[in-house]
């Protein structure tokens, strides 16, 4: 393994898949500068998010998007290093994750092949300090020798065929939903996405039964997940979500409703 180098970074290949995300960038990538390589794969970008990465120093290759799971595949087989950090473009690291990170990949046993970390939401402003959207585990630190993400078009993981994953502390806080219309805007792609992932693996499961399931999943949000407790905007969080899962079997039903068979 080898060690920092003269400035201080840690051989860590941060990769990040991306279109149309340069704002976020400009927050995102300085946090990243203690990795000693940071890999933007981008997929058509139109705001310029290619020409700015690149200008900060990141290596940019583009890709047709493959969906989530394939394109997040791809990227960290572009990375030199075979420790990895999966970061979004909407996650920003904290100091005290960074700190971690640094200290769990420069004194990695042999047998060390990940590291599970704690992701936050930040939605409406609010950071959620309660409730499962504050503890969510995400394994993003990993050796790509010992595994990598699966093919999931949406809600994609990564898959380690051996080796110890260890629990970071700090958290990764997932600052995604600037404004209402990127809600909506992202809930709208995903929901499509969703749809199509259950077609698939479920073409059996009755699409409006779940529809209609509303009420239950919103008193599971703000309930049982805990989100009671991060005031207004755990219950909005709540009530967009019961609603998403209501709009993605919507479009299940839609689709399991058209003649045509998917391609």
């Amino acid at each position: 393994m080898r060690a920092m180098d003269s400035s201080g970074r840690i051989p860590v290949s941060a990769v990040l898949i991306v279109k149309n995300e340069r704002a976020q960038l400009e927050t995102t990538l300085p946090l990243l500068r203690f990795c000693d390589e940071i890999v933007v794969v981008d997929s058509g970008s139109e705001d310029g998010t290619a020409a700015f990465a690149a200008d900060s120093g990141c290596r940019v290759i583009q890709q047709e998007f493959l969906g989530f799971g394939a394109q997040k595949a791809f990227a960290v087989n572009q990375a030199k290093n075979d420790w990895v950090l999966n970061i979004d473009a909407d996650e920003k690291m904290t100091p005290g994750l960074e700190s971690e990170i640094r200290n769990f990949v420069l004194h990695a046993a042999p047998e060390d092949a990940g590291l599970e970390i704690p992701r936050r939401l930040v939605f409406m402003k609010t950071e959620f300090r309660f409730g499962r959207e504050s503890r969510d585990l995400v394994l993003r630190l990993f050796r790509k020798s010992a595994g990598n993400f699966d093919q999931a078009a949406v809600h994609e993981k990564v898959r380690l065929v051996q080796g110890r994953v260890q629990r970071a502390m700090a958290p990764l806080l997932h600052d995604s939903y600037p404004s209402m219309e990127a809600y909506v805007s992202k809930m709208n792609r995903y929901t499509s996405l969703g749809a199509l992932e259950l077609l698939r693996k479920h073409p059996g499961r009755w699409a409006f039964v779940y529809a209609a399931a509303f009420p239950v999943k919103f008193l599971q949000f703000l309930l049982l997940h805990g989100n009671l407790l991060n005031g207004r905007a755990g219950w909005c969080w709540s009530a967009l979500s019961a609603y998403a899962f209501f709009v993605k079997h919507l479009k299940l039903h839609e689709l399991k409703s058209q003649k045509t068979p998917l391609d």
